[in-house]
């Protein structure tokens, strides 16, 4: 549940951008919850994803989404823009395919200069996705926890 809310807090005021295409698999409507893990990493993580002109979008219930546009001089890795600085607090936020899997990246940079830094594993299974999730935090053990997503648009 934390996680969901701090990835809300995280992507909350981002505005879909337009980007490059996804494949397929990553692209709908999906439904689910932590299943297993440490820590605080717990809760519901359905997501929402569409394709757009060089990229996708990714929407969550708690946020309005996040924009991907296709790195021009990258392939496979698609960025989010920025609404701030990174050093003052803003968050940061990328994402790549590699392996077959979806991997989204957040990042924030706390008052103290201390780091917190979210990877979101997302791999394609038979309706749906698995989800892996990584959190680390500067000061703590990272955690790790995982989800089944359920294709719930076809």
């Amino acid at each position: 549940r934390v996680a969901a809310l701090v990835l809300a807090a995280l992507l909350t005021g981002s505005s879909p951008v337009a980007a490059g295409p996804l494949p397929d698999e990553f692209l709908g409507k999906f439904r689910g919850s932590v299943t297993g893990g440490v820590g605080e990493v717990s809760g519901d993580f359905d997501m929402m994803s569409a394709a757009k002109r060089n990229g996708f979008t990714m929407s969550w219930p708690q946020n309005s989404g996040t924009g991907f546009e296709a790195a021009k001089d990258r392939e496979n890795v698609f960025r989010a823009p920025s609404e701030g600085k990174l050093i003052e607090g803003a968050p940061a936020f990328w994402a790549r395919l590699a392996d077959g899997k979806l991997l989204v990246y957040a990042m924030r940079i706390d008052s103290q200069g201390g780091y917190d830094i979210y990877t979101f594993v997302y791999t394609p299974v038979e309706n749906g996705l698995d989800l892996l999730i990584y959190h680390l935090r500067s000061g703590s053990e990272p955690l790790e926890s995982r989800a089944r997503l359920a294709r719930h648009d076809r």
